[in-house]
């Protein structure tokens, strides 16, 4: 499934067309609009969010296999290449990517599972965890490192796991409150090692937390065969995954 930064994306991406051509596209795929021109962007949302996945994926395909076309019907091509750069960005973050004969999953696993960042921002807003907002933030501060014209790759990095360590610091400060026990706020192993002393995760948790935070902490700048965009996208995606558990082991355990 794409997420709602990616249905904000093809929206702006789409709102380039003239809208009669647009509205053709989205109805060759099943999404039949009747958008207000006076606010063609939150209208674009509203039908693109309440399509169907295969809806969606089947107009982002023709996007990707007709995108030369789509180039041409834009002045200044330099509008049409942000856009489609941006929702390409988007499309990884989800775990898709725009190719020559269409859109590929890089992810087999993710079908049908709803997207990481809405999922995850969903449960912090629920959790009643008192730094839950600036987790947040800094989880959409890594996605837009990783979606700018100019990707930081080590931003998107150090904010996952800048969020990773918040809301494990924080879960540990409001779980001691009936779990006494002692950490250094500011040292990850001493809080992961807490969290693991008051039961509230287990000896191979705290190891794959360990894991994960180690195997973001040095940035993208890894060894030969994966790119930076690679590196940055795979380890986002851990350390999201395990903000996930967190967020879910506390809520369960409430």
């Amino acid at each position: 499934m794409v997420g709602s930064r990616t249905i904000g994306s093809l929206a702006q991406y789409l709102a380039l067309q003239e809208v009669d051509f647009f509205l053709v596209l989205l109805a060759k795929h099943g999404i039949h609009a009747n958008v207000e021109r006076r606010k063609l962007l939150r209208s674009l949302v509203e039908y693109l969010e309440s399509a169907m996945e295969q809806q969606v994926l089947a107009l982002l395909d023709e996007i990707a296999r007709t995108r030369g076309d789509l180039r041409t019907r834009v002045n200044p091509k330099y509008r049409y290449e942000e856009r489609f750069q941006d929702l390409n960005r988007c499309l990884q973050l989800d775990g898709y990517s725009i190719e020559d004969d269409g859109v590929i999953r890089l992810d087999p696993s993710i079908d049908h599972v709803p997207p990481l960042d809405d999922d995850l921002t969903k449960e912090l807003q629920e959790s009643g965890l008192p730094e839950a907002n600036d987790i947040i933030d800094k989880i959409n501060s890594s996605a837009e490192s990783f979606r700018a014209s100019a990707p930081n790759y080590n931003a998107c990095l150090n904010d996952i796991r800048v969020a990773l360590q918040t809301l494990a610091t924080t879960i540990a400060r409001v779980w001691s409150n009936t779990h006494p026990g002692t950490y250094e706020s500011t040292k990850w192993g001493s809080v992961i090692g807490y969290l693991k002393n008051a039961a509230f995760i287990s000896d191979e948790e705290e190891r794959g937390l360990a894991g994960v935070f180690g195997f973001v902490s040095p940035g993208s700048h890894k060894p030969m065969g994966i790119s930076q965009e690679e590196m940055a996208r795979l380890g986002r995606v851990l350390g999201l995954g395990m903000c996930w558990f967190l967020v879910k082991r506390y809520r369960g355990a409430k």
